[in-house]
């Protein structure tokens, strides 16, 4: 939804000043923009202006007639438009009448110095344009994110930007300064970043960027599997990112296009972390148990988390020779018993303490206490445990 204030931050507007206070004048909404330069006499009482128009004039038409300033400002107040700004090139005439009646309709007034009011309203309607469009793409993803089909997933990323590759990851970004200009700004500055970031990488298939609410999320379509559960593009993607402002990020995991909601899903979650948490990025794996509360209600979400700790873990063992998952799976059997999975394992209590250690750093939980890496486990190995007898 575009606002009164976002088409007065508009670049057409230097310097603007409010002549009538009307409460939640600011946030009105905006859904086109009209051009006064006639008197209602002339123009069936202004029955083309519709409510919720933002009308820009300089009053020229009535420059040597304040009787017909006057008349043409309340005929227009009472049509409902959401706002009125008069550019000051002609000195404006703007009655106490007007501004008493602009207060008692809550239709704001404005005199502005700036741009010619066409420069306003091409910018402004190319604004609300944009809005339309972003607000499409959004109920895509709403309609995406109330059900899982793989080849809904499919078709409604091939939609959304063409997507046709293997695998899709999801970024949740929020500028700092949440209003629909700065995010639009961001929008424009995210989407190049990613047009970068596409011609760098060889294996990076489509990218695209859309507003979604009160947040961006960019899309990475890759056209091959990824090597690892972490690749090393993610960490070039992520500083990109960053790097186009004061923003936090939420990072999914990648996943199979089939799957991409699921990245979305948790970008989106990783997002509202880093925002309450004042961080810069959050990624899905950082949360950890917030992770699993966050899923509790999506089991493929649950389960796909669960996989990705294990994963982890598996590839830290392949790479290394160590013995963590066979380790951490009994501990999680044991319900955090060090001594009893020592037992099960045929291990001295003090050889598994040293690899739940390396379990934590791998998992990035070395500060945790072991009650709660302990838990965290219980969760990652919750399809793979049955109660001790």
């Amino acid at each position: 939804m575009i606002t009164v204030a976002d088409i007065l931050a508009l670049s057409a507007f230097e310097r603007v000043q409010p002549l009538a206070v009307c409460a939640g004048a600011e946030g009105r909404e905006v859904r086109n923009v009209g051009i006064l330069d006639c008197s209602p006499d002339k123009d069936r009482g202004y029955a083309i202006y519709l409510p919720g128009e933002f009308i820009v004039s300089n009053l020229g038409f009535a420059r040597d007639d304040p009787e017909l300033s006057e008349r043409s400002l309340l005929v227009l107040i009472g049509r409902g438009v959401a706002a009125i700004a008069l550019k000051t090139v002609y000195r404006p005439i703007v009655s106490e009448c007007v501004i008493a009646a602009s207060e008692e309709a809550g239709v704001p007034l404005f005199l502005y110095e700036g741009a010619y009011h066409e420069v306003v309203a091409y910018q402004a309607l190319d604004l609300i344009r944009r809005d339309g469009e972003q607000s499409d793409k959004g109920r895509i993803l709403d309609e995406l994110l109330s059900g899982h089909d793989p080849q809904a997933t499919r078709a409604a990323l091939y939609e959304l930007a063409g997507a046709t590759g293997s695998t899709v990851q999801c970024v949740a970004v929020a500028p700092h300064l949440l209003d629909e200009c700065s995010l639009y700004a961001t929008l424009d500055a995210l989407s190049a970043a990613l047009a970068d970031f596409k011609r760098d990488w060889d294996v990076v298939e489509a990218v695209f960027a859309f507003r979604y609410h009160g947040a961006l999320l960019a899309f990475v379509s890759y056209a091959q599997p990824p090597a690892g559960v972490r690749t090393r593009s993610e960490t070039d993607l992520v500083a990109r990112l960053l790097g186009i402002g004061p923003v936090s990020l939420g990072v999914g995991e990648e996943a199979p296009l089939s799957d991409g909601d699921m990245s979305a899903r948790e970008a989106l979650a990783a997002l509202k972390t880093a925002q309450i948490e004042n961080e810069e990025r959050v990624s899905w794996a950082d949360l950890h148990h917030d992770a699993f509360r966050a899923s509790a209600t999506e089991g493929r979400l649950f389960w796909r988390t669960a996989a990705l700790h294990r994963a982890l873990l598996e590839e830290h063992d392949d790479a290394h020779g160590t013995e963590l998952v066979v380790t951490c799976e009994a501990l999680a059997r044991a319900y955090g018993d060090v001594r009893l999975a020592g037992e099960m394992l045929h291990q001295h209590p003090n050889t598994l303490r040293y690899r739940l250690r390396k379990a934590k750093d791998v998992l990035g939980m070395s500060d945790s206490p072991d009650r709660e890496f302990a838990f965290l486990l219980g969760l990652v190995y919750l399809d793979h445990t049955n109660p001790l007898l």
